[in-house]
């Protein structure tokens, strides 16, 4: 019978299925969702999640998304650029540290930062009261954001407890780090200052 195709449950949204499905990802990892996992959750068929998202892979990308719209939030606050810059990298490990599943899986793709969202438009702003001409703001925050990144990835996946040995070692390295990057923003500025 023609045009009798089952109604989609109202209860079923896309953002219903992205929570579940970053529920099971920050339990089980990436490899830990499936469809037909993500299904059984939401006490659904399958068949029915593929009126909302188009495959695993759109799962995934949905919620890095929403995931990364959580930056939206992150608000640098008044006081001197390298207090700013540190918050910013501080909510960045947060934010990471809150899905390290996930965040492992995204930091190896080309698009985890995102020019458009909050955290590299405040970061942006950060660099530009740090007196970075503004022909170098972009390139360097987008090294700073890969070098943040790499970092981070070390850290959620042990390596950097690993090399450095000691119980607070992420703490301690995430420190040092955010604190050389400091440095050498400043050292920059100030050469950019005396050409």
């Amino acid at each position: 019978m023609a045009g009798s195709a089952k109604p989609v449950d109202p209860r079923l949204t896309k953002d219903a299925i992205l929570r579940t499905a970053l529920r099971i990802v920050d339990a089980h990892g990436i490899d830990g969702l499936s469809m037909r996992k993500l299904a059984a959750e939401l006490g659904v068929n399958p068949m029915s999640l593929y009126h909302h998202v188009a495959n695993k892979a759109a799962v995934v990308n949905g919620i890095t998304r929403l995931v990364t719209d959580g930056a939206r939030d992150i608000a640098v606050g008044p006081g001197r650029w390298p207090d700013q810059l540190r918050q910013l990298a501080y909510a960045f490990r947060a934010l990471s540290l809150a899905h390290p599943h996930l965040m492992r899986h995204a930091f190896t793709g080309d698009d985890f930062i995102q020019r458009r969202g909050p955290m590299w438009q405040a970061l942006c702003d950060v660099l530009r009261t740090a007196g970075l001409p503004e022909a170098e703001v972009e390139q360097t925050g987008a090294v700073l954001t890969v070098l943040v990144g790499g970092l981070l990835l070390t850290e959620v996946n042990g390596t950097m407890r690993r090399l450095i040995g000691a119980d607070a070692a992420d703490d301690a390295g995430f420190a040092l780090a955010v604190d050389l990057l400091i440095n050498g923003i400043a050292t920059r500025v100030s050469r950019t200052d005396m050409i």
